[in-house]
């Protein structure tokens, strides 16, 4: 009776430990980010609230009213030649109708957990529109995007997410990319 009383105490002292253990300060919970948990977004809701900084310094975010739909392509490093067309491709076609962005994130492929060196090589590989670092991982983690095909996301001037539409450059994937976004973002 005396060992289980003894190993009752120590239980409580354990757990006890271990909540004091992982339990984070008031403090850092408001500071973390990105938030542990980001909900997967369905069309036409809002997007997640994002400001990231491209590699020429400037900063882009969704939080304000947006006055144009934003088009943003993304991909793990292998898939850049193809993103590349992707990016050529929609800067010709909406150039004056939308914002064309490039996200990369360096956790998901070649560069893994290296900022440094993911911008050094974009800064070589010159791509012609903006190339935002989501370090955090917030677009891919509304989305539940898999890396592995170029991946195409469709946000409206109202900052609802409309789309993301998987595809190699090809004809038919720009045959489908150009009727969603005639349908979904420049409707009006």
């Amino acid at each position: 009776m005396k060992n289980l009383k003894n190993f009752g105490a120590f239980l409580c002292c354990f757990l006890l430990a271990i909540i004091t253990v992982g339990r984070v300060p008031a403090s850092a919970e408001e500071k973390m980010f990105p938030p542990f948990y980001v909900k997967k977004l369905a069309p036409g809701e809002q997007f997640t609230p994002f400001e990231i900084v491209d590699l020429d310094g400037r900063t882009w975010s969704n939080r304000r009213y947006l006055t144009r739909p934003l088009l943003l392509i993304t991909g793990k490093w292998a898939l850049r030649h193809d993103l590349r067309k992707w990016a050529e491709h929609l800067n010709l076609q909406y150039a004056l109708k939308a914002d064309v962005l490039w996200i990369f994130n360096p956790n998901a492929g070649w560069f893994e957990d290296r900022r440094k060196r993911s911008e050094d090589a974009f800064k070589e590989f010159n791509p012609k529109i903006p190339l935002l670092i989501d370090s955090h991982a917030l677009i891919g983690r509304s989305l539940k995007i898999e890396y592995d095909i170029p991946t195409i996301i469709g946000i409206d001037s109202n900052n609802r997410y409309q789309f993301a539409l998987e595809s190699p450059f090809n004809k038919p994937g720009s045959a489908k990319l150009d009727a969603l976004i005639r349908t979904k973002l420049l409707y009006n």
